[in-house]
């Protein structure tokens, strides 16, 4: 929980506000009091939600929904206006954690308590296909722990189970890691759909992973319709129950009443085997090509003729804190799918490395979740990293290997940089704002606030005097006193996922990912700090760009590209130089050593490469992350280099003498 802050409404509706519960990308949860003195949790919309007339639609679905299901399984509505000014829901304030936020930090529940929460869930879906819905998006993050029980919330996609859709034909919702093959093939969703979605659940919860876990969306699709379940860890019969309601076949699945049945009474009511999945004569299609969907932890997806596309992780993850607010968390966002039949480019062919890869010569260790920034200090003393999900940023000491302060992140932070002489560091956070600390203390200098949305990435100015950040607007900020001295055009397709300022601090760029258009592609704009015009764009050869950085002389310009090549544009001509090829999946971040000579790249396939810059080839490869390379960063001395995973389940930040 927050107090509330100066702009926040003091009242809704009937209720006094008390404090914030969390916020999202489609608007915030506050802790309330009604007239007579009883605590809610009061949901409320952003205000430029309110004139969708299709959000409206699904808000107020939301609402009857849970109102038909009822408070005993879910949060009760007390109250609500889906026809407000702002819309906005009120319901009983359900205390606890969600089942994402308790494995994440706990780890894995014991095998007891995994059965008592099938059994809860089992109970709670049986509740609301008796209301004749499907709640369609059960996963971890939609599930409290709340004192009394568990208890199932967000019915934001939640439908009639007879219900026409209301996406386009062949439209697919629900979040990937939890959805049935009936639902990635855009077939008819039923209550069998929820089922699938309980042994995923329970899944996660025995082991801390789902069942059809892979790193890239197209993997998980295909695991999900083809493959057997992963249920390494799962319990004796509690791994029965789960595989029948994992088998592909809904028809073959039990109902919510045979799986209470069979954990109250597991001799006395077996489960029959699940066939293996059978192998098709053909690849199979997937009927949807544009799919709403929402990202639990980080995703990956692809476009059409694209590998392995991922979600650019700072335009989806949204933060969130409390347990109603858990229901904000994903942030609906359209993505394509190729067919599985279609060949890869030839950029992403292994290509051999020159020599055996290098490990880390030290690991940091503390985080909670996975890295998604990390920092060096020009000096390369400090470290800072920060994570999503345990809402923190970390100072780390680089000589002593441990944590020099922890900064509270609400809501989770994306971004992080230093300043040139080292003093302070900026924070990118999830809560529609940016934050300047004091390195040496950990002390809150100033905070700059955002309209709606979250800031993925910061800068300063070379002088330090400005702080650059924003999304999808750029903004800059006077750092001294946080008044705004520029805004730039914004990308209303898109979301920054990085944002820079040149080395002579004449110019402030912004990378933006892909959008949710399928044949849009990533761009890196540029605009004269002191004329506020746009000076340069520089479109992605394929697909979205999600990091890019400035050589030290100004003269080149690296981009990470969806196409597993590292991209050199020559900024006299605005054109590409050259394109590095090595990465055999897509570029996530990219940086230049500050003498210009060496080039670091991070990518999914779990490698960091240091190129030559000049000869544009590979001189070593650095290895040691358990996932995908989300960050990389260099010191200012060019000594050190710094990385961290959002993925695979590594929540450290690992260090590397330059080669």
């Amino acid at each position: 929980m927050a107090p509330l802050r100066p702009d926040d409404p003091r009242t809704i509706g009937p209720y006094r506000l008390d404090e914030r519960l969390g916020q999202g990308g489609m608007g915030q949860v506050f802790l309330a009091e009604s007239p007579g003195g009883r605590q809610v949790a009061v949901k409320l919309i952003r205000p430029e939600h309110a004139g969708d007339a299709r959000f409206r639609e699904r808000f107020a679905r939301e609402v009857e929904a849970a109102r038909r299901v009822g408070g005993f399984h879910t949060a009760q509505v007390v109250d609500a206006d889906p026809a407000a000014a702002t819309p906005w829901m009120a319901t009983a304030f359900v205390p606890g954690a969600s089942l994402r936020d308790e494995v994440v930090r706990g780890g894995p529940l014991a095998p007891d308590r995994v059965r008592a929460l099938g059994a809860a869930l089992a109970e709670g879906l049986a509740a609301i296909h008796a209301c004749g819905l499907v709640h369609r998006d059960l996963k971890p993050g939609n599930v409290i722990m709340s004192p009394d029980g568990p208890r199932i919330i967000d019915f934001g996609i939640a439908r009639a189970a007879d219900a026409a859709p209301m996406t386009s034909e062949g439209a697919v919702i629900g979040t990937y890691a939890f959805m049935s093959p009936e639902q990635v093939l855009g077939d008819r969703v039923e209550t069998p759909c929820d089922v699938f979605a309980l042994g995923c659940v329970l899944t996660f919860a025995a082991t801390g992973k789902g069942p059809f876990d892979a790193t890239t969306i197209p993997a998980i699709v295909h695991r999900i319709l083809q493959e057997e379940p992963g249920l390494d860890g799962v319990d004796g019969d509690l791994r029965t129950l789960v595989a029948a309601c994992l088998a592909k076949d809904p028809a073959a699945r039990p109902t919510t009443s045979t799986i209470l049945e069979h954990l109250a009474d597991p001799a006395g009511n077996p489960l029959p085997e699940v066939p293996p999945p059978s192998s098709p004569d053909a690849p199979t299609q997937l009927r949807g090509t544009m799919v709403a969907t929402q990202v639990e932890g980080a995703g990956a997806a692809t476009s059409p003729g694209t590998p392995g596309r991922q979600v650019p992780r700072r335009a989806l993850v949204i933060g969130a804190a409390g347990a109603v607010a858990t229901a904000m968390t994903g942030v609906p966002v359209l993505l394509a799918l190729r067919g599985d039949d279609e060949e890869p480019p030839a950029a992403n062919a292994a290509v051999p490395t020159p020599k055996a890869p290098l490990e880390p010569y030290a690991t940091l260790s503390g985080h909670e979740a996975g890295v998604e920034e990390v920092a060096l200090s020009p000096d390369g003393r400090f470290a800072a990293s920060a994570s999503l999900i345990d809402d923190t940023v970390r100072i780390w000491d680089v000589r002593r290997r441990a944590v020099h302060r922890t900064l509270p992140i609400e809501a989770g932070a994306a971004g992080v940089a230093f300043s040139r002489d080292g003093r302070r560091l900026a924070t990118g956070n999830m809560n529609a704002s940016a934050t300047v600390w004091d390195v040496a203390t950990g002390r809150r200098l100033r905070d700059f606030r955002v309209d709606a949305f979250n800031v993925s990435s910061v800068a300063f100015s070379p002088d330090g005097r400005t702080l650059a950040g924003g999304n999808p607007e750029v903004r800059l900020w006077d750092v001294r006193t946080g008044r705004v001295v520029a805004g730039f055009d914004a990308n209303a397709k898109a979301g920054i996922d990085c944002v820079r300022f040149s080395p002579d601090g004449k110019i402030v760029a912004a990378a933006y990912d892909g959008g949710s258009d399928p044949g849009h592609r990533g761009e890196v704009r540029m605009w004269n700090v002191a004329t506020r015009r746009r000076t340069a764009v520089l479109r992605s050869p394929e697909g979205s760009m999600s990091s890019f950085a400035f050589a030290p002389d100004g003269r080149t310009v690296a981009t990470a590209c969806e196409n597993a090549e590292v991209t050199l544009w020559d900024m006299a001509s605005r054109r590409i130089a050259a394109s590095l090829s090595g990465h055999t999946d897509r570029i996530t971040q990219v940086a230049f050593s500050a003498d210009g000579k060496r080039l670091v790249s991070g990518s999914r396939d779990r490698q960091i490469r240091v190129w030559d810059a000049a000869a544009r080839r590979t001189t070593a490869v650095l290895s040691g992350l358990n996932g995908v390379v989300s960050t990389v960063a260099v010191s200012g001395d060019g000594k050190t280099v710094a990385a961290g995973s959002s993925g695979g389940g590594d929540t450290t930040v690992r260090l590397w003498r330059m080669p």
